[in-house]
């Protein structure tokens, strides 16, 4: 049988063939597909024609680390650092004329295991689909 999961595609899979390497757990709740190293969230990704404005890749971290990710990528506004807290996001708007080499760099400093990437997670998240690296290489294959 087949998961429900397996029914959707996921947004912007290229960011999903990089980060395939480090085996990550993929959830998707919410109208996100968030992607999981271990018991951290690194990134999640949104292609939704309701909110447009931040489709993209959104990279979680804390507000102490906000401001040096966004050094490096220099042309992203502020517009798109969001503090909540202690906690921190950089949204890489896919409306951005670099998102795709940003997602890219994104991609490479979590794969490089940069810390200032990933926040660990309060773990309520057993209901939601979850998708094993297993399945989402299985599905990703079968999309080619």
């Amino acid at each position: 049988m087949k998961s429900a999961a397996a029914n959707k595609s996921f947004p912007f899979p290229f960011i999903l063939e990089e980060l395939l390497p480090i085996r990550p757990v993929v959830k998707q709740m919410f109208g996100f597909t968030h992607i999981y190293l271990d018991d951290k969230i690194l990134c999640s990704l949104r292609n939704s024609p309701k909110r447009s404005a931040t489709n993209g890749m959104w990279l979680y971290t804390s507000v102490d680390h906000l401001e040096s990710l966004h050094r490096e990528f220099p042309q992203l506004s502020r517009h798109y650092l969001w503090r909540s807290g202690k906690k921190g996001w950089l949204i890489l708007a896919s409306r951005l004329e670099h998102f795709e080499e940003y997602a890219f760099k994104a991609c490479e400093l979590i794969l490089n295991g940069d810390r200032r990437i990933g926040r660990i997670t309060r773990g309520r998240t057993a209901n939601f689909k979850q998708v094993k690296y297993e399945e989402v290489h299985r599905l990703w294959s079968s999309n080619e």
